[in-house]
């Protein structure tokens, strides 16, 4: 089965709704509601929470993707209870039948309702409802990420912890409803692929637009199939939908006019340099903020060479002010040399020399010709799912000759900050709106000291609880707030505990 159009949903949602009402009908009856109650769609549910005593508002988790399934099983077992069914051999009878041994007790045992049970809070109970909540917010409303590499840097670093607002742009209703709570954090194999939701997004508060640090599924993720269940990267939007894009000389344009990235960004780029002596990791770290996988050493004829992977041009500066320096320059691509996986395919473009691109734009027609082909091949047949053929000097859409296309949704470019080390739009494409996730709005630590993802160079603390892409460019630290709430939660929690301990003894 492969549910992929609203049109597939609601049939499944119709058959779902049988399937419950020819299930429990006689033990809604017992309960004292009406036999056609079980059978209206949305109300059976409001029934049902009145028949368990759950709160009416659960009737809303039942129709989120990812956390129906988990309030399903609770549903499930509650329901059973409510009819005497108490133990832990029905509990997991109901849960490993999928339900159905709801339709043995509806015409074989037929058992009188008896009520909920006086439910007391449990481990079990309060980890469900935690788990809940967690995945709520985690879906819906703020995703946490952490930098893994370098092609941000040093706007966000490598360890940054961020947490990513998914309402700025509008949250993207899942594309997969099943699947394990935080899967993705640990194995993203956990979900039923074959069951996915056609693109769907609830209005946010603005679009996407150009010097945004974006969060997006990597486009050229082919392991997972799944919008959703892909890769998560962050990159600097510099084209929005109809922009023309071109680097020239490492200097990015859009629509011809240079690109003025915010005050806050700190871009990157490589550099050679030599020196009459090799300078010592200790120095390079303390002084200019360069650690071993920044650079590369080589020794040479007069003294030593380093290429530096991306340095901001205050460091460049600097370290060509250093006595030390004997020639300093920035490393550019020769033009009309291609890099290796470049896009499009065909190209002879570089990190510093390409384009010019047009990303494309919703309801935009283009007239598709065997030249510029090359160009949206790859958006038009992996993102607008459309399969295009060239033969006999001719563009085929199936049987039909074509000379126009016409795209279906908007599309974006992004770029690192770092901008010879970013594996970005240069090389994966254009970005479309079924795949961006949100943009990042609070950096509350940098864990590097913990994951390692490069020699660990100390606690950043000055990076704790700041703001990211603000357009300031000295960050503020928020660190303090954060330890003065940690100390008021944990001390009214010791409080609440002594003073509850002090009742039950009286």
């Amino acid at each position: 089965m492969w549910l992929s159009t609203w049109t597939d949903w609601f049939i499944f949602f119709i058959v779902v709704q049988i399937i419950h009402f020819a299930g429990t009908w006689h033990l809604y009856q017992k309960a004292g509601r009406k036999a056609w109650e079980a059978a209206i769609p949305i109300y059976n549910a409001v029934a049902l929470m009145d028949i368990i005593k759950r709160p009416k508002w659960w009737v809303i988790l039942l129709f989120l993707p990812i956390i129906s399934p988990i309030m399903i099983l609770i549903i499930w077992v509650d329901f059973i209870r409510s009819y005497g069914k108490r133990s832990l051999v029905d509990a997991l009878l109901v849960i490993f039948t999928l339900g159905f041994y709801i339709y043995y007790l509806n015409y074989v045992e037929k058992p009188a309702y008896t009520g909920p049970e006086d439910r007391k809070e449990t481990i079990i109970s309060a980890i469900l409802f935690a788990v809940i909540l967690a995945t709520t917010v985690h879906v819906y409303f703020v995703q946490p990420m952490i930098i893994p590499t370098g092609s941000m840097e040093n706007t966000l670093r490598i360890g940054d912890a961020l947490f990513v607002s998914k309402n700025i742009y509008g949250t993207r209703i899942p594309n997969t409803p099943v699947a394990v709570p935080f899967s993705d954090l640990f194995n993203r194999n956990l979900f039923i692929e074959k069951l996915q939701l056609p693109y769907a997004r609830i209005p946010g508060w603005k679009k996407p637009q150009k010097n945004d640090i974006v969060v997006f599924n990597f486009p050229a993720d082919s392991l997972f199939a799944p919008i959703d269940r892909k890769d998560n990267y962050v990159k600097r939007l510099v084209g929005e939908p109809g922009d023309v894009i071109e680097v020239m000389d490492g200097e990015l344009f859009v629509n011809q006019e240079k690109f003025v990235p915010k005050a806050d960004a700190q871009m990157q780029s490589s550099a050679l340099f030599t020196f009459k002596t090799q300078l010592s990791p200790k120095y390079l770290q303390e002084e200019y903020g360069l650690v071993g996988t920044n650079y590369d050493i080589a020794s040479i004829q007069n003294g030593y060479a380093y290429e530096f992977h991306g340095i901001t041009e205050e460091i460049f500066l600097q370290l060509k002010n250093n006595p030390n320096t004997l020639t300093a320059e920035w490393i550019k691509r020769e033009e009309g040399v291609a890099d290796r996986g470049v896009y499009p395919k065909g190209e002879s473009w570089n990190a510093d020399f390409y384009g010019p691109l047009q990303v494309p734009q919703k309801g935009q027609t283009i007239d598709l010709t065997l030249d510029n082909l090359v160009n949206y091949i790859d958006v038009i047949e992996k993102f607008e799912d459309v399969n295009l053929v060239s033969r006999d000097g001719k563009i085929w859409d199936g049987d039909t000759p074509i000379t126009q296309y016409t795209f279906k949704y908007d599309y974006y470019f992004m770029m690192g900050d770092n901008r010879h080390n970013s594996w970005d739009g240069r090389y994966f494409g254009f970005v479309p709106e079924t795949y961006i996730i949100g943009q990042p709005f609070f950096l509350w630590a940098n864990l590097n000291q913990v994951f390692g993802f490069e020699p660990k160079s100390g606690w950043k603390w000055d990076r704790w609880f700041t703001v990211p892409n603000n357009g300031e460019p000295n960050k503020t630290s928020y660190l303090w707030v954060g330890i003065i709430i940690l100390v008021l939660f944990f001390g009214w929690d010791f409080f609440r505990k002594k003073v509850k301990e002090k009742k039950n003894k009286s």
